[in-house]
């Protein structure tokens, strides 16, 4: 137990170099690679605060100091991760900015800004699906006509379904429609079913 965060009741050194420190547990297990095995005790006090400050400028602090931590272990430890060109329409833009905000608010609101930013695009070759969470490369793709056709509030939707995918695979388990992401499904209010009715505005290109 930590006096900078008492909830925290255990360590798990995991050898996940994506994210390389979360919390799991209903925030009371901490997850961190195992570089951090050797850090200084300042800098794992501020992965503590990091996890625990109630105030957004005290996290802000303890996330620095943790991304200055991580900048310092050795390249050669970091497997490269495997890259993915995508072609982004200009068209895709203000989508794009739109669905980041929504992002941003989430994270904040409901993970206290813990989740990684990961890229966003669209893609037009969805039929059956409306989003998509990828762990490798990591990013989350929503359907483009989703975005054009749909309701609004509608591909924010898919979007914070993905975002409970990409708080699974930071807290190292495998990204499911379980018990726990049905949990998170009522907090962010979004369907708990990988496939869901869509309220178009417009009927979308076949």
């Amino acid at each position: 137990m930590s006096p900078v965060a008492p909830q925290i009741r255990r360590v798990v050194f995991t050898k996940n170099r994506r994210v390389m420190a979360s919390v799991a547990e209903r925030g009371t297990a901490l997850r961190l690679n195992t570089a951090f095995a050797a850090a200084p005790e300042d800098v794992l006090v501020a992965v503590a605060r990091l996890f625990s400050a109630r105030d957004a400028r005290t996290r802000n602090r303890a996330r620095d100091a943790v991304r200055r931590f991580i900048t310092l272990i050795p390249a050669e430890s970091v497997p490269p991760r495997r890259t993915r060109t995508r072609q982004v329409l200009a068209s895709d833009r203000p989508q794009i900015e739109r669905l980041l905000a929504e992002f941003r608010r989430v994270n904040a609101a409901h993970f206290g800004g813990t989740l990684p930013e990961v890229p966003l695009y669209l893609s037009g070759q969805m039929r059956r699906r409306n989003g998509h969470f990828s762990s490798s490369p990591l990013e989350i793709v929503i359907s483009r006509v989703l975005c054009t056709h749909a309701l609004p509030a509608e591909s924010e939707a898919t979007l914070r379904h993905e975002m409970i995918h990409l708080w699974q695979h930071a807290q190292g388990k495998k990204p499911d429609h379980g018990p726990e992401f049905r949990a998170w499904a009522r907090k962010l209010d979004v369907h708990p079913r990988a496939t869901r009715p869509v309220k178009w505005e417009r009927k979308p290109p076949k």
